[in-house]
């Protein structure tokens, strides 16, 4: 399918979502508390048919992190890209993409050992890089390097 035909897709389904494009790639943009509803559609209903996790990640945009999901449906030749926000409070918390997809398990903890963002629901949330000990999340736009290196 093509990127315009996916766009339509998403357009009719999603409909008063924000919808636009993002590398290049269909983006669409839902509440976190849609995460989980929104993700288990684009895997499960087979006009879409996401079935894999390409890549899980977060960038910080100052007065929010944004989640960004590449999705793929193989074997069928689409992407997009699922975004949703979190608000920078002390302990944001996401809900956990690793029942659709097990390769969300690694992405979510580098996510949690940089940025600080859990997930509700994961098999086990752990630092991936850095030491149990380590304090703050250095990709944070707030983190604040301490170490004399």
């Amino acid at each position: 399918m093509n990127k315009e035909k996916l766009t339509t897709l998403l357009s009719n389904r999603f409909q008063g979502k924000d919808i636009g494009e993002s590398f290049g790639l269909p983006a669409l943009i839902i509440a976190k508390e849609e995460l989980m509803d929104t993700a288990h559609l684009l895997k499960e209903d087979q006009t879409f048919g996401f079935n894999q996790l390409v890549c899980e990640t977060v960038t910080d945009r100052s007065e929010y992190f944004e989640l960004v999901c590449h999705l793929r449906a193989v074997g069928k030749g689409h992407e997009m890209i699922l975004k949703t926000h979190v608000e920078r409070e002390e302990t944001p918390l996401l809900p956990s993409l690793y029942e659709l997809w097990q390769a969300a398990e690694l992405f979510e903890d580098e996510i949690y050992d940089l940025f600080g963002i859990r997930f509700d629901n994961h098999p086990h949330l752990r630092r991936l890089f850095l030491d149990e000990e380590f304090e703050g999340y250095p990709l944070r736009k707030d983190f604040v390097n301490t170490l004399d290196l």
